[in-house]
């Protein structure tokens, strides 16, 4: 990758780019590649469940979080606001050891890195959290290190590299040209990705304007 950047750029010696600089330009590129494309690098994670726990940490490497499962069941994801609101309407009677109670979580939030679970478990699991999400690639720090997006975005972290290259040898013009290679060749390859795995199908609504739909509101073959 270093080589094939320096090659493009006419600097084989490398008297202008050195190796830190194409690490920082990929290590850029890949992120602004996970950042576009959220379904490019689907994980799972597990974490154990401590009883009387409710707060659990994120995965460092998390870009997206998609869906938590505990113990096999799904949870809902409410918002912050959705989340204190939700459990207000679970008090215990003023003076309880715990003005919530524990049990089997239903819901949960994320805020500041932290995904709170409710009810707080009662039971320790092993592995009983499944953090489904979309992860940030890993950095490349030396020649040996392999790029953390697919083959297929090879091509668009060099186009990415010899912008910044042609930037830092005031070229702007070709800078400009590298970027635009860059963000069509992003855009081209995330159509080409398998669409997000989602919990729900999405409603078919039919409108007046479809050709099967007559002033009736009826449909016709």
């Amino acid at each position: 990758m270093a080589n094939r950047v320096r090659r493009t750029f006419g600097d084989d010696a490398g008297v202008q780019i050195i190796d830190d600089d194409i690490f920082r330009w990929i290590n850029d590129a890949q992120l602004q590649i996970s950042v576009d494309n959220e379904e490019l690098l689907e994980t799972v994670a597990t974490s154990d469940i401590v009883a009387g726990q409710a707060d659990y940490t994120t995965p460092s490497n998390m870009n997206t979080l998609r869906s938590l499962m505990y113990n096999n069941l799904r949870l809902r994801s409410l918002s912050f606001a959705e989340f204190n609101e939700y459990i207000d309407g679970f008090r215990n009677p003023a003076g309880s050891p715990n003005s919530y109670g524990n049990g089997t979580p239903e819901v949960f939030m994320v805020y500041g890195g932290v995904i709170t679970l409710f009810p707080t478990p009662d039971t320790s699991l092993v592995g009983g959290l499944r953090i489904y999400y979309a992860k940030h690639p890993p950095s490349v720090g030396n020649l040996a290190d392999g790029l953390g997006v697919p083959d297929r975005y090879h091509n668009s972290v060099v186009e990415y590299c010899l912008k910044m290259a042609y930037e830092m040898d005031e070229n702007f013009d070709a800078a400009n040209y590298k970027k635009g290679e860059f963000e069509n060749q992003i855009m081209k390859l995330k159509n080409q990705e398998k669409t997000t795995s989602t919990e729900y199908y999405p409603r078919i609504t039919v409108l007046p304007e479809d050709s099967t739909y007559d002033e009736g509101g009826w449909l016709y073959g």
